[in-house]
């Protein structure tokens, strides 16, 4: 092996061991607004791997996370990869109806829910999971309507 090889094959080792740490670190680095960087960082680097392991170690954080800026950014990305998406909807809809009204009306948590329903309408084979989202923030609509949750509303008053 060459030495130039051999330094390639040391950085991959060596970002690969970085991009574990994060991983496995997820949820203390999301809730800081620094941290969230670097999870966000990991997340671009579109490693299924890597997104499902974040994903799972979010898990039953994702709604919480939804609530606060830096967090929020994480979920919304967690949502653009099918097999983290379908973990973070599951999230959304075992949470109580009241908790996901004030997520859909929060400054932050607005985007993960318009996100959230844009991404499950789009895919046919999640389509069981935009049907969920919908039937439990129909009932609300018009609360939406006139506040933060105004597209949400519209994405909603659409299906009718």
């Amino acid at each position: 092996m060459s030495t130039q090889s051999s330094t390639r094959f040391n950085l991959c080792v060596t970002n690969t061991a970085a991009i574990e740490v994060v991983t496995h670190n997820t949820l203390h680095l999301s809730k800081d607004p620094y941290g969230s960087f670097v999870v966000q960082h990991v997340l671009k680097l579109c490693d299924l791997h890597c997104t499902y392991n974040t994903a799972v170690n979010l898990g039953g954080h994702c709604v919480e996370l939804s609530f606060k800026k830096y967090g929020s950014y994480i979920v919304e990305k967690l949502l653009e990869t099918e097999e983290s998406m379908i973990l973070v909807v599951a999230e959304l809809l075992e949470c109580k109806v009241d908790r996901l009204m004030r997520l859909a009306r929060s400054e932050y948590g607005k985007f993960v829910v318009v996100k959230a329903l844009r991404v499950t309408q789009e895919e046919m084979i999640t389509a069981y999971l935009f049907w969920g989202l919908v039937h439990k923030l129909m009932p609300f609509h018009h609360l939406l309507r006139y506040s933060r949750g105004s597209t949400i509303a519209a994405i909603l008053e659409s299906t009718c």
